[in-house]
């Protein structure tokens, strides 16, 4: 019989337990089991021990788990994540709550789902990822095993068997043919879901790529190559291979199963209360913290508000609609303009015009009361500092984005506070010269609109072809760039070096996007010892965003006069 929740729920910003043992979220597990059931049977307890005995290498026909990144504690998150995605159904759905039964089966399938990596008792041939391409199937039959021995009856030792072979996420199995009873559908789901939510939330999950890999080395030194290749399998040369691959694999894979799913995972934020899923939060840090690396440091506030659950894409495309709409309105009914020619007309002259007050997408959105204030803050804040990114970050850093933060609230009194900026980054990344670049598409040309260093007067609003130089690369692909020694590097132009006479030696750009559209690219130059590090983009970036923030200001104001 479900039963309200009792006292014994977590704290609503509890995370994921990923660093704090396994016992630890054990007993999350058991207290979401008490607060749905009012107890603990001894045959879920039970479960829990003799799996985890498993793989410790206590079992009599199995050796202990090898492999680091299908481990213990993986399966204990998936458990843990379906276990507060069924708390959630049982708040939101009272009528067809699930039973006690039905946890038990799910925390079953759960805990065995990755069991076929273990390595049968005296297989001393590797660590376990030989396992990857067969490893649903030996889970199951390791799971049959067990639970058969244990006396449980057969329809729920095949349940369980059935709920595990979706996680073979390769295959799209007809879930109401595998499930026709439909409480048993829902827990098959969340089994399923939680696999790849727990996965993608893991704090450390860009870093486990690397033991992910050397899974997939071992797969291919029992395989050959060719021959997993041809059969259709992925084949990885590198790992960075796999990391660059995190946001495809994200967008084209993730989301996808989630909605064939059926998106169940929406019941965390029901666990949790407030519109909360800490484990989105999660995903979206890890994302946003991975594309600093891939694709463009800084996403569209859209796509975050949108990945944390707090607008729906429709509002989203409603809210952009209606602030094309206003511009519209505002440039007197005439013909809406092109994002250049509002560059060109409005952004560049700016530089030496004076700002007022305009309203933007998260303005719009708020008065839609498609969000809240609270929410949207939510929302810039991972777009603009993920908690990863702010932990890494030094005293005397945060104390530079403060100071920026305070002068750029007076960008009213000119773009000259832009260059204060500037020129305080190139003490904080301790190089010579730094400059803002504007892409102009009707020249076709990247435009120094803001420059620093002993070349600034020299080098200001002079214009760098945008098929050439490290800018109109970083602009053309919306990536960041770093480069040690730029006579080495075929993006670099010397072509401005030869006109002002100065050397550049090392170069750092990221890109600049003002609503989701890169416009330009920040750039410093020459570091003392010329290593811009992986820090030092994350740092520029984050400025950049800043800078970006200020100009989405300047296009709305500029745009509506």
């Amino acid at each position: 019989m479900h039963m309200a929740r009792k006292k014994t729920k977590p704290p609503k910003h509890q995370l994921p337990a990923y660093q704090t043992g396994n016992q630890q979220t054990i007993e999350l597990i058991l207290a979401i089991a008490r607060d749905e059931y009012g107890e603990v049977p001894p045959k879920l307890a039970g479960l829990f021990n003799d799996v985890a005995d498993l793989y410790a290498g206590r079992w009599p026909s199995h050796e202990a788990c090898g492999v680091s990144y299908h481990n213990f504690n993986h399966s204990l998150d998936v458990c843990l994540a379906a276990a507060r995605m069924l708390a959630g159904w049982n708040l939101r759905e009272h009528a067809l709550a699930l039973s006690e039964r039905y946890f038990h089966l799910g925390m079953a399938a759960a805990l065995f789902h990755d069991s076929g990596y273990i390595k049968d008792k005296g297989d001393l041939a590797g660590a376990g990822g030989k396992f990857t391409l067969v490893h649903v199937e030996r889970s199951m039959e390791i799971a049959r095993e067990y639970l058969t021995g244990k006396q449980w009856p057969r329809e729920e030792v095949e349940a369980v068997s059935r709920m595990i072979s979706i996680t073979d996420y390769s295959q799209r199995p007809d879930l109401s043919a595998l499930f026709p009873e439909s409480s048993l559908k829902v827990m098959a789901q969340m089994v399923a879901t939680a696999d790849l939510v727990a996965q993608m939330a893991d704090t450390d999950y860009v870093q486990r790529i690397d033991d992910l890999f050397s899974e997939f080395q071992e797969v291919y030194e029992y395989e050959n190559r060719e021959t997993l290749a041809e059969k259709g399998t992925k084949v990885y040369k590198t790992v960075q291979e796999i990391k660059d691959g995190t946001i495809a694999f994200y967008e084209q894979f993730v989301l996808p199963t989630l909605t064939n799913l059926g998106r169940v995972d929406r019941y965390l934020a029901d666990f949790f209360g407030d519109g909360r899923n800490p484990y989105q939060e999660n995903i979206t840090a890890n994302l946003s913290g991975h594309l600093m690396d891939v694709r463009s440091h800084w996403r569209r506030i859209g796509d975050v508000l949108t990945d944390l659950g707090l607008a729906s894409s429709e509002q989203i495309a409603g809210a952009v609609a209606r602030q094309q709409t206003l511009a519209k309105k505002k440039d007197g009914a005439s013909p809406a303009k092109s994002f250049n020619t509002l560059i060109r007309e409005h952004l560049l002259p700016w530089f030496t015009v004076r700002a007022q007050e305009g309203r933007c997408l998260g303005d719009i959105l708020m008065e839609m009361q498609a969000v809240e204030p609270k929410s949207l803050a939510r929302g810039l804040l991972a777009q603009m500092l993920p908690d990863s990114l702010y932990e890494s970050l030094s005293p005397r850093e945060l104390h530079f984005l403060l100071q920026s933060a305070i002068l750029l609230q007076n960008i009213c009194k000119g773009p000259w506070i832009l260059g204060v900026v500037l020129e305080m980054a190139n003490e904080i990344l301790d190089c010579e010269a730094s400059s803002i670049l504007i892409a102009d598409l009707d020249e076709k040309e990247m435009l120094v609109a803001l420059p620093t260093g002993p070349k600034k007067n020299v080098v200001y609003g002079k214009g760098i072809a945008m098929d050439k130089g490290l800018s109109g690369w970083v602009y053309r692909n919306g990536q960041p760039a770093r480069v040690r020694n730029v006579n080495v590097d075929s993006r670099f132009d010397n072509g401005m070096d030869k006109n002002i006479d100065f050397v550049t030696r090392s170069i750092l750009a990221v890109p600049l996007h003002v609503n989701g559209e890169c416009i330009g690219a920040v750039e410093a130059l020459n570091k003392s010892d010329d290593d811009f590090t992986q820090h030092d983009m994350n740092v520029l970036s984050i400025l950049a965003n800043m800078l970006a923030n200020v100009m989405v200001g300047v296009l709305c104001i500029h745009s509506n006069h």
